[in-house]
């Protein structure tokens, strides 16, 4: 048995394909190619119908202190499941779940100071005191352990 690929491909920077343009066919499936080197990606749409089928990205994993297609040139949504490694205080990894870039709670940090975005349960070591903390969304605080 055969099967039809058909590709499309761009390189400019946030350009993500509308789902509804890509082919979904019986035999094959159509994929789109970013090699933009800020935010690249490989793109197929869901076996979905109609307006409500979803973009799917395949990696890699964005880096870099703004969410990946801040400024889209093409479809301005995410993919469910797209990562984001989030540089912008300590390197926190972020996934979207549908709606929004979730952090994931396993992050732990060291440097001299405290980090200025923390995240609810994020341990930090603090080489100036030193000491190991654990940052409380409830308090707003850092505590120690």
């Amino acid at each position: 048995m055969t099967v039809q690929i058909l590709s499309r491909f761009s390189d400019l920077l946030y350009d993500r394909p509308f789902p509804t343009r890509l082919g979904v066919l019986a035999d094959g499936v159509e994929m789109a190619l970013n090699h933009n080197a800020i935010d690249p990606g490989l793109y197929f749409a869901d076996n979905t119908s109609g307006p409500t089928r979803a973009l799917i990205k395949v990696g890699p994993t964005h880096v870099g202190s703004t969410a990946p297609n801040l400024t889209p040139t093409g479809h301005t949504s995410y993919s469910k499941g797209e990562s984001w490694l989030d540089t912008a205080s300590t390197k926190i990894l972020k996934v979207y779940d549908g709606t929004t870039f979730q952090a994931t709670n396993a992050v732990a940090s060291v440097s001299a100071g405290k980090p200025s975005n923390p995240i609810n349960g994020q341990l930090h070591y603090d080489s100036a005191i030193p000491g190991l903390f654990i940052y409380l969304t409830s308090s707003a605080n850092w505590i120690a352990i």
